[in-house]
């Protein structure tokens, strides 16, 4: 008896020890989907570079004097502004002037009287990864513009934006006096799916 006793218990051990490895051991898969996603936060600007513009304020930046006392054509300005982003997958970034320039928008909208000037045109450098590049708000005609450019691999950073007003620029010729108002644009950055 006591030898079938030991038998018995050591099959009923090895049954045992088989079915914890396999009756008594599940698999789960874990898993999470991570959709594609940019994100741009508030814009700051650069503690230099800093040029004949005011302070930014939400998303609004103004020139400080945008016209020279002297000739009363356009004094020269820049600045840069840095937003912190990230974005998960490859992309574009565009940016798109509304008005192609900074134009004056005073109601009536009468064109400017000869030898004057309305519009002042600008440039942005933007840079982003791998993308550095120009755009060129020329106050040629008053309407969109815009300029994308493909980014092929995820990104997270500072988007750094580089505004400058040359001095004396104007939409008709160099050093043209501008018409008294308020100039504007709204310049917008877009991250988006290519």
């Amino acid at each position: 008896m006591h030898k079938l006793g030991i038998l018995v218990t050591a099959i009923l051990a090895a049954g045992a020890a088989h079915a914890q490895d396999g009756d008594n051991t599940r698999d789960m898969l874990v898993r999470g989907r991570v959709p594609q996603l940019c994100a741009i936060a508030t814009p700051t600007l650069a503690a230099s570079g800093l040029v004949n513009f005011r302070t930014l304020n939400g998303g609004s930046l103004e020139v400080d004097q945008l016209t020279d006392p002297t000739t009363l054509s356009t004094r020269g300005a820049s600045v840069e502004v840095s937003f912190p982003a990230a974005c998960n997958f490859a992309h574009q970034i565009v940016l798109e002037s509304q008005n192609n320039g900074l134009w004056r928008s005073e109601l009536g909208m009468t064109p400017a009287p000869a030898g004057f000037s309305d519009a002042v045109p600008y440039t942005a450098t933007l840079i982003w990864g791998p993308v550095n590049s120009t755009f060129e708000a020329d106050a040629s005609s008053r309407q969109i513009r815009d300029q994308a450019q493909s980014v092929d691999r995820p990104v997270a950073g500072e988007i750094l934006l580089r505004l400058r007003i040359q001095p004396g620029a104007t939409n008709l010729q160099t050093n043209a006096p501008l018409v008294a108002g308020v100039y504007r644009d709204t310049l917008r950055l877009t991250v988006e799916p290519q």
